[in-house]
């Protein structure tokens, strides 16, 4: 296969590489969104410094895509297959939702790819579900029908988040009455994590510096953790009894591998359990949290193979 290049262009930042046969060719350059006017400008600087410029592109942007295109939903880029191809001379573009990249990467991940939490194993050829806390909250799923695997790629963070408790449905109520709707992602997120953190009396606080302080060991910050733990445990159960996710729930994004002990060790599971008559169906899903570095690359080059080849058959 040619050389490819790929990106996972989120709502804070990009990561770019070029790959060829399933493997990174280049070290990834990551790139900060809000210093940049806008992805052309991005794309510009890490075509700057390669010899031979790529003929194929495939970008996993966190946005609902459209006919090759996406405006971003937490960021104001706006990207088109079609003037990427044109401006930058691409003999082929492909954007995907960040989160159908990552569902594709479900498939080649290895044991030492993920850290599980709970129990349970996977079922083989079973539908997968794919959650992820980051700027936003990504949601997807992998079907397998018909011999082929197929993605559902969809905007299911901004679904009404539920309350468990009264301390959740107090939060949820004064994030409401700020913005008229609380969606999931408004909650379970890293800005989810700061507007917890305030809520608890913690002031002001970034995503990074409440899991740095959590991992110190503040009684605000892990509390904080907590929570956002138990209402990720809710949005990822309800998933996985919509999707009927026996072949496994995949947490990804940023936030959950730098906190992975405290999170291994949170009420997650329990949550995740807590469905009465369908606790026993839960307890048998195993939930995994992506660790390795830059699945969505991965999960790019797998779509463009399967892509060109007509999706094989698994």
């Amino acid at each position: 296969m040619t050389k490819l290049l790929v990106a996972d262009i989120g709502g804070t930042g990009s990561r770019l590489a070029l790959m060829q046969d399933g493997r990174q060719v280049t070290t990834p350059v990551t790139y900060v969104n809000s210093e940049h006017e806008s992805f052309e400008a991005v794309l510009e600087n890490f075509l700057a410094g390669i010899d031979r410029p790529p003929g194929h592109a495939a970008f996993a942007v966190a946005g609902p895509v459209h006919r090759n295109s996406v405006q971003m939903t937490n960021l104001g880029w706006q990207l088109s297959a079609k003037h990427l191809s044109q401006h930058f001379g691409f003999s082929r573009v492909e954007i995907v939702n960040d989160f159908e990249a990552l569902a594709w990467a479900t498939l080649g991940l290895k044991a030492t790819d993920v850290l599980q939490v709970g129990g349970g194993e996977i079922l083989p050829l079973a539908t997968r579900a794919i959650l992820g806390p980051g700027t936003g909250l990504g949601v997807s799923g992998l079907v397998h029908h018909a011999g082929i695997w197929t993605v559902v790629a969809g905007e299911g963070g901004h679904v009404t988040m539920p309350a468990v408790s009264v301390e959740e449905a107090q939060l949820i109520e004064q994030v409401r009455q700020e913005f008229g709707h609380c969606s999931a992602e408004r909650l379970v997120s890293g800005p989810g994590l700061a507007r917890i953190c305030a809520y608890l009396g913690g002031g002001n606080q970034t995503p990074e510096n409440i899991t740095r302080r959590a991992l110190a060991g503040d009684i605000v910050a892990l509390r904080t953790i907590e929570i956002f733990s138990l209402m990720l445990g809710t949005v990822a159960s309800n998933l996985a009894l919509t999707f009927g996710a026996q072949g496994g729930i995949y947490l990804a994004g940023g936030i959950l591998p730098s906190i992975a002990e405290l999170f291994a060790t949170s009420g997650f599971r329990d949550r995740f359990e807590a469905k009465g008559r369908f606790s026993e169906y839960l307890a048998l899903i195993p939930v995994y949290v992506i660790t390795a570095a830059y699945p969505a690359f991965n999960g790019l080059e797998l779509y463009m193979r399967r892509f060109a080849e007509g999706q094989s058959s698994a």
